[in-house]
């Protein structure tokens, strides 16, 4: 018998590769592009001052909401990424040390984004931070479910072991202040909890920003589209071409909005 028709992740799995047209490298670019244009709303179209941000008047009100409600949808879309990579990644150690070098890398350019400072270690963190807890976090949770696949540790143990992981990761979020805080370390895991099961997914984020975000965050759920169309296929590999966006794009939109400001 064959267990690709039996096993209905498996089986589910086939159908969305052979359905979707969206590959790895495709949804890349959406997140990308959601986000820069998500950047260039809050940096141009706000400015930073005495611990509060105000229309900067380069564009009008109705333009900002419309450009920040656009990069909504990026967020999701890296969260999703992040569980696809960890299934898919040979050394889970070094894809958490890419990301928190990237971090590092990435954070100056964050502050004066978002803060018009070259150092704001202690007020935010940019969201590689947040990805690299999610994923961290994520991954002690599929080292529990092997455990207890081995009888190593019961299921009621798994879960509680899982919740206390979860817990602790959106606690450190919260207190080290990374972008989307606890609630990204959420999302993270609600991909990662309910793979493959899209209806799911789109309940348990729509309940999450509900109780933990705000209400523009409900257009994230936008992201849901592509990512059903996901193929599960690389496509060109450009991994570092990626990460180093992150940092470069936010630069250049801050120089930009000092000579226009």
């Amino acid at each position: 018998m064959d267990n690709n028709v039996t096993n209905p992740v498996t089986f589910f799995r086939k159908k969305v590769h052979h359905s979707g047209f969206i590959n790895t490298f495709t949804l890349k670019i959406i997140a990308i592009i959601c986000m820069t244009i998500d950047h260039i709303g809050a940096c141009l179209g706000t400015t930073y001052y005495n611990g509060n941000y105000y229309l900067s008047g380069l564009m009008s009100m109705n333009t900002y909401t419309l450009l920040r409600i656009i990069g909504r949808i990026a967020f999701p879309i890296f969260c999703y990424l992040i569980v696809e990579g960890l299934f898919y990644t040979k050394d889970v150690f070094a894809y958490v040390l890419r990301l928190l070098i990237f971090a590092l890398f990435s954070q100056i350019p964050f502050s004066l984004l978002t803060r018009g400072e070259a150092l704001s270690f202690s007020k935010n963190l940019n969201v590689f931070f947040t990805l690299a807890i999610g994923l961290i976090t994520i991954s002690g949770m599929e080292y529990c479910k092997t455990c207890c696949k081995k009888n190593i540790v019961n299921k009621p143990m798994c879960v509680f072991l899982d919740m206390v992981a979860v817990v602790c990761a959106v606690s450190f979020a919260d207190t080290i202040n990374c972008d989307y805080a606890g609630y990204g370390i959420v999302v993270i895991v609600i991909f990662y909890v309910l793979k493959d099961r899209p209806f799911l997914i789109t309940l348990g984020l729509l309940l999450a920003t509900l109780a933990m975000s705000e209400m523009m965050e409900l257009f994230a759920l936008i992201a849901m589209i592509p990512i059903l169309l996901h193929n599960h296929q690389k496509g060109p590999s450009m991994k570092y071409v990626f990460y180093s966006y992150y940092p470069v794009h936010m630069l250049i939109i801050y120089f930009i909005s000092t000579l226009l400001k």
